[in-house]
């Protein structure tokens, strides 16, 4: 992995893995970073290659006077792809970021030539009853200070390390197929966060609220599922807690064109918890497309010589 800073308007933390023009940019959710998708993207680079920038507000990169909204991020992510890829580009979206990437995808589909949304964070169904702890968070959301006190108080209550151990129990079916040194990573991340802790926590309650609003209207984002023009993967762990896996049912519904995979032993973060089967998912969806072919300096002698006959 290599680390490199951009200016989007602002500073961009942003990590790269592979040679050339970008095949893939991985966007990560709510809390996340670049780290979330460290077990993938090596695997990824083999067809071009890959960047997974930190949103505004996250991982390593500062607010910087920013907005952190889903339509905010959606806008830095449309000016990285303007900035750094020459052709279209398979978007790669999880939880908040699949509704960033589908929102790009939707409105810019020149810049995109396949999109990917791995238990995005995509209105569920009325008549699905929430999960009460998701619920009492998101409700925070709407009312910005007392979702900031909360951050304020989680934060000082607990070590990082705890923080980070706890996100991970929640999102993941079985944490323990985490490997310690994904969890450690995140930890010294977590730590390296800590000099702008006020910054962040505002930056996740102006995230956090500008979802609640777009599941409460979710019309404008049936209309984004109606404009996307190019292949589509759909992956959603049926354990997810914080997006129920209606939400990816009800998107192929509207989208019967759609490929739509349901992992069932993973919860919201499949891409850290199973990435093999992640990865496999992925790329075979990928080659029935025709999108981001194994390039021929990486490929095994077995695959190049199938590459030759067919």
């Amino acid at each position: 992995m290599r680390a490199n800073t951009i200016d989007l308007g602002g500073p961009v933390h942003l990590a790269e893995w592979g040679r050339g023009a970008p095949s893939f940019v991985l966007v990560h959710g709510l809390g996340g970073s670049h780290l979330n998708w460290m077990m993938v993207a090596p695997a990824l680079s083999r067809r071009g290659r890959v960047l997974a920038p930190d949103l505004a507000g996250f991982g390593l990169t500062p607010v910087a006077g920013r907005r952190t909204t889903v339509a905010a991020q959606r806008a830095l992510v449309h000016r990285l792809l303007l900035k750094l890829a020459p052709r279209p580009v398979v978007l790669v979206g999880n939880s908040m970021g699949g509704l960033v990437t589908l929102a790009e995808a939707g409105l810019h589909p020149e810049l995109v030539s396949g999109l990917v949304m791995v238990d995005a964070a995509l209105p569920v169904p009325w008549r699905e009853p929430p999960d009460r702890v998701v619920t009492s968070a998101f409700a925070a959301y709407a009312l910005p200070a007392m979702g900031r006190r909360a951050l304020r108080r989680l934060y000082g209550r607990h070590q990082v390390e705890e923080i980070v151990a706890g996100a991970f129990a929640f999102c993941a079916v079985d944490p323990g197929r985490i490997p310690g040194s994904v969890v450690e990573a995140h930890v010294r991340l977590e730590e390296a966060r800590m000099t702008r802790r006020g910054e962040n926590n505002r930056a996740f309650v102006d995230a956090g609220r500008s979802i609640v609003m777009a599941h409460l209207a979710r019309a404008p984002v049936d209309r984004l599922i109606r404009r996307v023009a190019v292949p589509t993967l759909v992956i959603h762990g049926a354990g997810d807690r914080l997006v129920n896996v209606r939400a990816a049912r009800r998107a192929g519904q509207l989208r019967p064109d759609w490929t739509v995979r349901i992992v069932e032993d993973a919860g919201h973060i499949p891409m850290l918890e199973v990435p093999d089967l992640f990865l496999s998912t992925v790329e075979s969806w990928l080659d029935a497309h025709g999108l981001a072919p194994v390039m021929a300096t990486e490929r095994s002698p077995a695959e190049a010589q199938r590459a030759a006959t067919s």
